[in-house]
Formats: C-alpha cells, structure tokens, sequence
C-alpha cells in the first residue's frame, strides 16, 4: 500500500512538471543541500525532504554519469541538466535537457531511472 501512494504521489507530481539537473562536484557529507549549490540525491527517499546524502554537489559546471531521481538547485541561477531516463521498465533511454531554477526549500524529481551527465550553470535565473 505504502508503494501504491508513493507512485501516486510521483505520477502526481510528475504531471505537475519534472525539472532535473558539477568542476566542484563531491558528495556532501549531510542531507541537506548547501547554499548555492545544484544537489541530486539518488532514491526517493530523499523527496520531499532530505535524508540521505546526495550523489552530486556542485557548484561549477560538470559533466560525468550519476544516477539519481531527486534534484534541487540552491544557487542564485538557473541550471541545465542534460540527462538520460528509462522509460518502459528501463528499456528505452531517452536523452533530454531540463532547465532548473532557484528553488532552496522544495526539491523535484525524475519520473523514471535517470541518469544525468551534464549541468551547465546559466548567466541568471530564467529559464
């Protein structure tokens, strides 16, 4: 039951729209995502409130492959996360770019396994 109301929650919020997105990259040693910094976080268990430790903190442009689902941006501008999911039990990679703003108290997510490979900082905080 309890995953019955968690891929509830997701597809709810899925609908509402995804937003996804390191030089400076390492893993934080807390939760939460430090100030200024672009997080993503590798289960759901970190939605909507942190309580693993995140994947990726960076807060320079970075380009690599690191699974994660949940992703937060608490710098002063926006991101773009170029990113792979699996749709269809994992069996269809489909590449993508999400632009990710500013948001410091409220962290989004991925729908499906994805895999991000690039975050490129932008000059300000618009989409």
């Amino acid at each position: 039951m309890r995953k019955r109301s968690l891929a509830l929650a997701v597809l709810s919020a899925a609908f509402a729209g995804i937003a996804a997105t390191a030089p400076s990259a390492s893993a934080a040693g807390s939760s939460a995502c430090p100030d200024g910094n672009f997080c993503l976080w590798p289960t759901f268990a970190s939605y909507p409130t942190p309580v693993e430790t995140p994947v990726l903190v960076t807060s320079d442009d970075w380009s690599g492959h690191i699974d994660g689902l949940v992703f937060q941006n608490t710098g002063s501008r926006a991101i773009d996360v170029e990113y792979t999911t699996y749709m269809n039990n994992g069996t269809v990679p489909v590449d993508g770019t999400v632009c990710v703003t500013r948001d410091k108290f409220s962290r989004q997510f991925f729908y499906n396994p994805t895999t991000v490979h690039k975050v490129t900082w932008r000059a300000d905080n618009t989409c």
